[in-house]
């Protein structure tokens, strides 16, 4: 039996040998500090043989400080996600908008992944300026109000409740579902529909021009 060889001091790579593990195995370990400062224990034939040369931060340094479309990596961390049959590592990155999310490298590296999910954001809300949607509102759709409606008494917000026996009148804004009353008669039914209107969406119209008005200040045309 070959006498074993004490590796104390030695270094191999980015790695310095501490001093013999007390792992047990069935070869031996020794416990090593790598040049980024943590201390791991390294089979003693792998050190020898070249096969472990750093703690494994050495496979992750050519990816910290690189760029992925928005996306800036600054770590690996010790967290994993499966993907199929394996489990990925996540990489820590901050997006160009300020957020830190954690993507796996290879939708890094494939182009899957090129931001927070502010680019799809920043895509969906210049789709919606482009048909007129401003803080969740169409704009054409409440400047043009149709006088007339498909349903049963040909008002837009206003229905007939036969069960009750009630014309109903309701209008949706912003999302929100706002129901205006039931009426004995249909003239009723559309004032309230009407006055609900003046009173939402030109409120709305109103406070979105001042803020227009307001951003001309700011910044002005240059023709």
């Amino acid at each position: 039996m070959s006498r074993m060889i004490d590796l104390t001091g030695k270094q191999f790579g980015w790695l310095t040998v501490l001093h013999r593990s007390d792992k047990k195995a069935s070869v031996v370990y020794w416990t090593c500090r790598c040049t980024c400062g943590k201390v791991i224990d390294v089979a003693g034939n792998n050190l020898k043989r070249g096969h472990t040369v750093s703690c494994g931060c050495r496979r992750t340094a050519p990816y910290i400080g690189k760029r992925f479309g928005k996306l800036t990596v600054l770590e690996k961390t010790q967290e994993y996600v499966q993907h199929g049959s394996t489990k990925s590592p996540l990489w820590k990155c901050r997006c160009d908008c300020g957020n830190i999310t954690l993507v796996r490298m290879d939708s890094l590296t494939s182009g899957t992944t090129q931001s927070c999910g502010c680019s799809v954001t920043e895509k969906v809300e210049k789709m919606r300026g482009a048909a007129g949607y401003v803080g969740g509102t169409q704009l054409s759709r409440i400047k043009n109000i149709p006088r007339e409606s498909t349903n049963s008494c040909g008002v837009v917000g206003v229905y007939y409740d036969r069960e009750n026996q009630k014309w109903v009148s309701r209008l949706t804004f912003q999302g929100k579902r706002y129901y205006l009353g039931r009426y004995d008669t249909l003239e009723k039914a559309v004032e309230a529909r009407q006055n609900a209107e003046a009173e939402y969406f030109g409120t709305f119209l109103e406070e979105l021009t001042l803020e227009q008005d307001k951003n001309k200040d700011h910044f002005p045309i240059i023709d």
